[in-house]
């Protein structure tokens, strides 16, 4: 009679492979963790870039939009002590602007930027980038196929940064700008600063996201006449 069996090589060869799966196997879990934080990094920073998208979406100030002339004009610094003396002007245009229609220039009025506020998201109606100082919203990203669900908090800054250069003035052919995103004078310069912290509610990932905005109006759009 013939009897089939395994051979000692065979049992030996099927242990090996056993030990090899089982000693890979912490290393495909951590290599699955790997991927998962980085998917949670890229949907932080995704939803952080899709917010500061939205707050440029708005005008500079609440006091840049000219109803008259349909386009955002630029405001007046003159009653700041933080911006550079070549932006002060009693006129309409100040240094750099073309003297043409539907160029940019200031308000007839002569307006100027507001302060830094904080509205109230219930009560006032959001108008400018200054309105989501302070703000706070939390969302929920999910996955497709439900491999993770998390709450992410993002919190929005806006504030006025210096523009004053480090030498010489705006009259200058040559000027030196030091470009310092940690000098936030409280009156209005013609340069905001976005900025958007974004974690999720376990902080184990933290994006900040910042973008700036000027003081430069929009030229108006040319339009045959009949």
């Amino acid at each position: 009679m013939i009897r089939k069996a395994s051979s000692m090589i065979e049992l030996v060869i099927a242990i090996v492979v056993m030990g090899i799966a089982v000693s890979a196997l912490p290393m495909i879990l951590v290599q699955s963790q790997n991927n998962n934080a980085l998917a949670l990094q890229q949907e932080v920073i995704l939803a952080t870039k899709t917010k500061l998208g939205y707050l440029l979406s708005y005008e500079w100030d609440i006091n840049s939009y000219d109803n008259n002339a349909s386009v955002s004009r630029v405001l007046d610094t003159n009653a700041s002590t933080s911006a550079n003396s070549a932006f002060y002007t009693t006129t309409i245009r100040r240094i750099g602007h073309i003297s043409a229609d539907k160029r940019r220039r200031l308000r007839d009025d002569m307006k100027a930027p507001t302060v830094v506020g904080s509205a109230n998201w219930g009560n006032i109606a959001l108008s400018d980038l200054d309105d989501f100082n302070g703000k706070s919203e939390t969302t929920t990203v999910v996955s497709a196929d439900m491999d993770y669900i998390f709450n992410l908090e993002l919190n929005s800054t806006v504030s006025y940064i210096s523009d004053s250069p480090s030498s010489g003035t705006y009259n200058n052919q040559d000027i030196n700008f030091t470009f310092n995103a940690n000098s936030t004078p409280a009156h209005p310069t013609n340069i905001k600063m976005i900025t958007i912290r974004t974690a999720d509610t376990s902080h184990n990932v933290n994006i900040v996201l910042r973008a700036f905005a000027s003081n430069i109006g929009e030229s108006g759009i040319a339009k045959r006449a009949w």
